[in-house]
């Protein structure tokens, strides 16, 4: 059942450090819960590639994929601000490259590196009715690529 958007919903903060949370521990079951029914994840790297924002089912595919590849993960969020409806958060991602990377992240496969890359951004979240309408996703894509050993 999707919240009304009454007075007794959580706060965007409240519904945006659970979805950090589940993130950090690799709970999609958790995340996905916290998406409204039209949930868009936008990953503004994207833009290059004339890549558009993902609708819900093509954004939560990213999630699975990306936690797969990465056996042993640290997400840190350094900084957050929070408004009504808007929540931001300032990151650094350190993992382990260990599965393989693919689709919807990678058009071709990389295959595991064995290596442990470290790279930052920050993620704008729209709530509503406390769930997360819009993950909007700056991140420092050159770093990632380049400790990947990826090209594009």
């Amino acid at each position: 059942m999707k919240n009304d958007g009454s007075s007794s919903d959580p706060s965007a903060f409240e519904v945006v450090s659970k979805l950090v949370a589940a993130l950090t521990t690799g709970d999609l079951e958790t995340m996905e819960s916290l998406h409204a029914e039209d949930y868009v994840l936008d990953w503004v790297y994207g833009d290059a590639f004339e890549d558009s924002p993902k609708s819900g089912e093509e954004g939560s595919a990213f999630f699975p994929v990306w936690l797969s590849g990465f056996g042993e993960v640290a997400y840190e969020v350094k900084r957050t601000i929070a408004a009504d409806d808007v929540v931001v958060t300032e990151w650094v991602f350190t993992g382990t490259h260990t599965g393989p990377l693919g689709p919807p992240f990678f058009d071709e496969q990389l295959d595991p590196t064995g290596r442990t890359i470290q790279f930052r951004g920050v993620t704008v979240y729209d709530v509503n009715g406390g769930l997360v309408q819009r993950e909007t996703i700056y991140m420092d894509l050159a770093t990632l690529l380049v400790e990947l050993g990826a090209t594009v």
